[in-house]
C-alpha cells in the first residue's frame, strides 16, 4: 500500500565530530548477476515531469526496457502539463502503478508526493529526460545491495553520464568532508534509497530550494554510509535548473546546509563560512576576467 510521508525533514545527529572527516570505501561491483531463489526487492521508480512530453516518453521507455526479474513500479507525478500528457499517461498499457497530472508545489513537493504513493523497498528518482543507460541498470543496483543488509535500510549511488557535456561524474569513494565542502556532488538521479531509511530521514525539504536533493542526501549520509557502484546508473539531462546555478547560489546553499545540521567541513562555523566567502570571491574574479577577455575579443573582431 502507498506509504504516508508523515515525517518532516529530519535533523540527523551523527556524533560529536563537526568536521565531517569520514571517508567511506564501500564499493561494490553491481554486476547484474542476481542470485536466483531469493526474494528480490521491489523498486519504485519515481518520475516527476512538467511540460516535457518528449523527455517523459524517453524516460518511460528506458524504465520499461529494464530486464530486472523483480518488480518495478513506476510512479509519474506531472505538474499539470495538459491534455496531451494526460492522454499519453492514460493510454499506456500495462498501466503505470500510479500517475497524476495536476498542479503541485514544485519539484520537491512532487517528489514527496511520489514517495507517498510508492510501496517499493528501494526508491529511485528518475526525472523526465533522464534515462537508465542500459536494460541491466536496475538489476545491477539491486545486485550491489545484496549482502549489504535489508534493501529498505540502505542507500547508494553510482556514476552518472552528463549528457551533452561529454563526461561522467564518479564521486567515489564517498567522503563526507568532500561532500560538505562541495567538492563531491552526489548524482541524485544515479542514487537509490531504501524505503525505511526515507521514513527515518523524512522527505525533501520543500523550503530549502534547488539544492534540497543534496540536503536530503546529507541526511541519508549522516545516518548510514552509502553503497557505491562503479557503474553508470543514469544518463543525466544537463539542461535542468539544478545543473546551471551561479557559484554564489551553490555556496550559499552549502552554508545553509551546514548551519541546518551543525556539520562543518573545516573545523567550525567561522572557518567554514570564511571558505565560502573565499570561493565566491574567486569565482567572481574569474568571471570578471573572462568577461573582460570576451569583451576585448569582440571589439577586435568588430
Amino acid at each position: 500500500m502507498p506509504r504516508s510521508l508523515r515525517n518532516p525533514p529530519a535533523r540527523i545527529q551523527a556524533g560529536p565530530d563537526q568536521s565531517g572527516e569520514i571517508t567511506v570505501s564501500n564499493e561494490v561491483s553491481g554486476s547484474a548477476e542476481l542470485k536466483t531463489g531469493t526474494s528480490l526487492p521491489t523498486v519504485s521508480v519515481i518520475t516527476i515531469t512538467y511540460n516535457d512530453l518528449d523527455g517523459l516518453k524517453r524516460t518511460v521507455e528506458s524504465v520499461r526496457a529494464q530486464r530486472y526479474p523483480g518488480r518495478i513500479e513506476h510512479i509519474v507525478i506531472d505538474g499539470g502539463s495538459g491534455d496531451e500528457v494526460i492522454e499519453y499517461l492514460s493510454g499506456i498499457e500495462p498501466a503505470f502503478t500510479y500517475w497524476q497530472s495536476e498542479p503541485d508545489g514544485g519539484r520537491y513537493d512532487a517528489m514527496n508526493q511520489g514517495i507517498a504513493h510508492a510501496s517499493g523497498d528501494l526508491l529511485w528518482f528518475l526525472h523526465s529526460s533522464d534515462l537508465f543507460p542500459d536494460p541491466d541498470t536496475v538489476a545491477a543496483a539491486v545486485d550491489a545491495v545484496a549482502g549489504q543488509g535489508s534493501a529498505r535500510d540502505v542507500w547508494g549511488y553510482g556514476r552518472d553520464n552528463l549528457v551533452g557535456l561529454g563526461r561522467v561524474r564518479s564521486p567515489m569513494p564517498f567522503s563526507l568532508r568532500k561532500f560538505l565542502a562541495g567538492w563531491q556532488v552526489i548524482p541524485h538521479q544515479a542514487s537509490f534509497f531504501g524505503s525505511s531509511l526515507v521514513e527515518k530521514i523524512g522527505g525533501y525539504d520543500v523550503n530549502f530550494g534547488v539544492a534540497a536533493d543534496q540536503e536530503f542526501i546529507l541526511r541519508a549520509a549522516l545516518l548510514r554510509q552509502p553503497i557505491t557502484i562503479p557503474r553508470v546508473l543514469c544518463d543525466f539531462d544537463t539542461n535542468g535548473i539544478g545543473t546551471n546555478r551561479p557559484p554564489d547560489v551553490v555556496f550559499d546553499d552549502l552554508g545553509r546546509m551546514w548551519d541546518m545540521h551543525h556539520r562543518y567541513p573545516f573545523g567550525g562555523r567561522q572557518l567554514s563560512h570564511a571558505y565560502i566567502q573565499g570561493c565566491k570571491s574567486y569565482f567572481r574574479a574569474v568571471a570578471y576576467i573572462y568577461n573582460r577577455v570576451q569583451s576585448r575579443a569582440a571589439k577586435k573582431a568588430g
